[in-house]
């Protein structure tokens, strides 16, 4: 590992470009990691609290028309099939919109909110009770969204009469759907949001994309690295340096230059996005900061490790020979 670093002090242009390229990939990855999160958490979020409440509402499913979309705000299902879904022990879930002061707002129905209530935000309760003066406003801490609109609990009564209501289901796994119907398990249940799919898809694809590059070229700069300092590592191996040090000493100048890039990275956009998070939706945690720096590591070293084959065939008597 001596020789290794010292390598990159003498070095000081190449491990400076090559620390800031990871640098830079870092931030990208997290960057839009952490705004994915912040997508996905603006799309669902009050259907993750709704199904995420209790352990038996986590294995139900999500019932919807079936009407080639499997949008939530688009399902009317027919009074049969809420009998249907009634009668096997189902809720029906009724979702409108409204005008609250400028903001518009999803209503989302709760069996456990007691007709007549509507739990709102702590930032929409003024707004609410003038909106909503014949309901009783009570406020939640916790502020949940569907399609990117704070959303609103009432009681399935107060938006069962709704003309503009859209209904679905909740419903158990097990459940026999009715014909024209669709049922959303799982994962699947958060594409019921008209947003989340199209947001979700292309910037995870982005983030893969992103792993994919940082491995080719970390592989590439290690592997024009590796043929440059061939002839000292043939030379250590010459006086005694195992093949075992020799490796070890190749990967560790990897490490030393991805740990350094990928903290920094890390750091840039815990703090930028801490100082964004009131302009735009990005959520910031070890989900989506940790994990992708775990992962650009372990890319980054996969590229170094396929970068190290000559090290592995140096001969010490041509190096020496050579010089």
């Amino acid at each position: 590992m001596f020789q290794g670093i010292r390598e990159l002090r003498s070095a000081k242009g190449r491990t400076a470009l090559i620390t800031i390229t990871v640098g830079m990939i870092t931030i990208m990855v997290t960057f839009l990691s952490s705004l994915a999160a912040g997508l996905s958490f603006e799309s669902v979020s009050a259907l993750q609290a709704r199904f995420n409440s209790d352990a038996t509402q986590s294995n139900q499913a999500l019932l919807l028309q079936d009407s080639g979309t499997s949008s939530l705000a688009s399902s009317r299902l027919t009074p049969n099939q809420l009998q249907a879904v009634e009668a096997a022990g189902g809720e029906a879930l009724y979702m409108s919109r409204a005008k609250v002061g400028t903001s518009t707002v999803v209503l989302l129905s709760d069996a456990q909110i007691k007709p007549g209530t509507v739990e709102v935000p702590e930032a929409l309760y003024n707004d609410a009770q003038a909106a909503m003066p014949e309901k009783s406003v009570v406020t939640v801490s916790d502020e949940v969204y569907l399609d990117h609109q704070p959303v609103l609990s009432v009681n399935p009564r107060d938006l069962k009469d709704d003309p503009s209501a859209s209904t679905a289901a909740l419903v158990s796994e097990d459940f026999a759907a009715p014909s024209g119907t669709v049922m959303l398990k799982g994962k699947e249940r958060w594409n019921a949001s008209a947003s989340y799919q199209g947001e979700q898809t292309s910037l995870n694809m982005m983030v893969v994309l992103l792993y994919v590059i940082s491995a080719l070229v970390l592989g590439a700069f290690f592997t024009v690295w590796t043929m440059q300092r061939l002839r000292g590592v043939a030379i250590s191996s010459a006086l005694g340096a195992s093949r075992r040090v020799l490796i070890g000493d190749s990967l560790g100048q990897a490490l030393v230059i991805l740990a350094g890039g990928i903290v920094a990275g890390v750091l840039i956009t815990f703090i930028a996005g801490s100082a964004l998070a009131s302009a735009m939706p990005i959520t910031l945690n070890a989900t989506t900061l940790a994990q992708p720096a775990v992962i650009l590591a372990a890319a980054g070293l996969l590229g170094a490790t396929i970068s190290i084959r000559p090290v592995l065939k140096v001969s010490p008597r041509t190096a020496l020979a050579a010089g």
